[in-house]
């Protein structure tokens, strides 16, 4: 082989070890980059085309401001018992993710709030993160419910997202007297936090991209979901789980630590945050023998 091939050679040797270096880079980059971009970017829109007229409740277009001067806004729905349920929504979605749960609470006398939250629907914002910044708003939530109705009971009630933010809200706000949580996801970095030695490429991916999305949100949770569930006890804890895996025993570990009056409800044959859609009408009985019992 003459100098002027192996030079050659050489060149591509290493050229092919930086391609090798660089794609497992590229990729993880990539990844760490669609995550933060997937739970951080603003879903606005307008919300059509249903709405509360579709089972007979007469509705208000409301909107209330958060702490930090945000406008958001939703459909508030007067009670006919004396009861009020704030419904929070997934975290892909808008107010309009909660209009299962609305029909059978309402038919069954209570009043509704049901808004977007921040960045989302119609609502101001221009960064979601993963719940953190939205469990404050639910002070404001009740605030303007009570401005309504002094006296009137509070409850509140959301899936996954909503549900870790319907615990954290109720845990800042005495007011809400009862909790109804499916599924409510793990809020703080301790309950996030990955098994290296299992997946290391995992592992650090989901590191980076959820101290990114602090960084971005300039905050993390101000609460855990297992610090919530215990702030919130003794009042009552409706925990909701699908399946019969890891859900499930998830949820289970959070209904072991209310200390206060507490259910959990499981549907083995749905899927998370599908209960009301798969059994509405176990799910709506559900919701609202939990409430009847507590509230009213």
């Amino acid at each position: 082989m003459t100098h002027s091939s192996r030079r050659w050679l050489v060149y591509w040797l290493r050229l092919l070890a930086f391609l090798a270096l660089l794609t497992p880079l590229g990729f993880w980059v990539f990844s760490v980059a669609a995550l933060v971009t997937a739970v951080t970017v603003p879903l606005q829109h307008p919300v059509c085309c249903d709405s509360p007229t579709r089972f007979g409740a007469p509705f208000e277009k409301i909107s209330f401001h958060t702490a930090d001067g945000l406008t958001l806004r939703g459909w508030y729905i007067p009670p006919q018992n004396g009861v009020v349920i704030i419904l929070v929504h997934p975290y892909y979605g808008d107010r309009m993710g909660v209009m299962r749960p609305a029909e059978a609470l309402y038919q069954s006398g209570y009043g509704l709030l049901m808004y977007d939250q921040r960045a989302s629907g119609e609502s101001d914002g221009h960064i979601r993160a993963l719940g953190w910044l939205d469990i404050p708003d639910v002070q404001q939530a009740v605030q303007f419910i009570t401005t309504r109705k002094p006296d009137v009971k509070i409850g509140i009630a959301g899936c996954s997202s909503g549900g870790a933010i319907a615990l954290g809200g109720a845990a800042f706000s005495p007011h809400i007297g009862a909790v109804a949580a499916d599924a409510p996801s793990p809020l703080s970095w301790e309950e996030n936090k990955p098994n290296f030695q299992a997946d290391p490429f995992y592992a650090l991916t989901f590191t980076t991209y959820f101290h990114i999305v602090a960084w971005k949100a300039g905050t993390y949770a101000p609460i855990s979901t297992f610090e919530a569930i215990r702030a919130v006890s003794p009042r009552p804890i409706l925990f909701i789980s699908t399946g019969q895996a890891a859900e499930k025993d998830r949820i289970q570990a959070y209904y072991q630590t209310a200390s206060g009056p507490k259910v959990h409800f499981n549907l083995p044959n749905s899927s998370h945050c599908a209960g009301p859609y798969t059994h509405p009408v176990e799910y709506g009985q559900a919701l609202v023998e939990f409430f009847d019992t507590y509230l009213k």
